[in-house]
């Protein structure tokens, strides 16, 4: 609904309930009259009316954008002349209605408590238009923050994102030129787990979550592609649960870990090792663990950035939701275990 039609709802209904209320009220107390129901019907026309000719006099004096406070003073003042501007259109309606002389019998005295009534009544209705104004100021404000930090986040994922696929994608370059004089046979092998590598490393750059499942794919090419390398030095063995391949996690973030195991684990030893990648449902997340042979602290040069980075990305996404931790295990390997929300099927 268009907000001119709601404010002329709300300008009918609430006025006219007022003069609804003023006919209960006189009518409980004494005979009531048509006479008096007609003057109660033209104050709520006269209400709206002035009430419309405040409103455009606020707009256009732009009090809207003062603060509550600056604009205290201004709506008082404004609410005592609308009152006053009320009182006339309801006093020049009374002779019609009763006679000339029912105006002054009595005297005036009635004129100083029926002003102050009107001009309460308008500040109050001053006092919600304003309140709607300031609640909708704020909710519009908290939206384009949120909007904000979107973006934000977006830009730093997508930067953290860019310092993995170069870091790893060189790595893979350095490991290729050693093998082509090597072994030329193994280094074309390579260059096509590698283009496989290349292309979903690309393609994951385009969105913030890829399925467990593809980033599996491109672990275990990463794995051949390091098999080729290290030969019978590297033991590989991936155990997933069916019910997790669905659950999206940051792209690359799987690959990291396992590169960081082989090149700061499994290739330092001589007999080499074995990387583990597993993953089981639990409690309504997913636990993903990649294990390699190895210690912390054991002549290590890691400068810890591929780790950092992949806390971040996951904060980013779920913030305290997943949680990434890395420890010793068993005196003889690694482990580095996510856990991240289960996603839906």
């Amino acid at each position: 609904m268009k907000r001119s039609r709601v404010y002329l709802i709300c300008q009918v209904l609430g006025w006219y309930s007022h003069a609804a209320l003023n006919i209960m009220f006189t009518a409980a107390g004494e005979k009531l009259t048509w006479n008096a129901v007609a003057v109660y019907l033209w104050g709520a026309l006269a209400g709206i009316l002035a009430t419309h000719g405040l409103r455009a006099f606020i707009r256009s004096r732009h009090w809207l954008r003062l603060s509550p406070l600056r604009a205290l003073p201004r709506v008082f003042a404004a609410s005592i002349v609308t009152g006053i501007a009320i009182t006339v259109l309801v006093s020049a309606a009374w002779p019609f209605a009763f006679g000339a002389a029912q105006l002054s019998k009595g005297g005036f005295g009635w004129l100083l408590p029926v002003i102050c009534i009107w001009s309460i009544t308008v500040f109050l209705w001053a006092a919600i238009y304003f309140g709607v104004h300031y609640f909708e100021s704020f909710q519009k404000s908290e939206i384009e923050k949120l909007r904000l930090a979107v973006v934000a986040k977006d830009a730093q994922l997508r930067a953290l994102l860019s310092q993995v696929n170069p870091h790893f994608i060189f790595n893979c370059l350095n490991s290729l030129r050693a093998l082509i004089v090597e072994d030329p046979g193994r280094a074309q092998s390579m260059v096509t787990e590698l283009s496989n590598i290349l292309r979903y490393s690309l393609q994951s750059g385009c969105t913030e979550t890829v399925p467990l499942e593809a980033e599996i794919e491109a672990v275990t090419a990463y794995l051949k592609l390091e098999g080729i390398r290290l030969e019978e030095r590297l033991r590989v063995l991936i155990e997933l649960d069916p019910e997790s391949l669905e659950t999206r996690i940051p792209p690359m973030l799987l690959q990291t870990l396992v590169e960081n195991g082989v090149k700061h684990g499994v290739a330092r030893l001589p007999r080499g090792g074995e990387i583990r990648v597993a993953s089981r449902v639990e409690n309504a997340a997913v636990k993903i663990q990649v294990r390699n042979s190895g210690q912390l602290g054991e002549g290590g040069s890691s400068t810890r950035m591929g780790l950092d980075n992949a806390k971040e990305r996951l904060q980013l996404l779920y913030g305290n939701a997943a949680s990434l931790v890395l420890r010793n295990y068993d005196n003889d390997s690694v482990v580095a275990e996510i856990s991240i929300p289960l996603s839906p099927a």
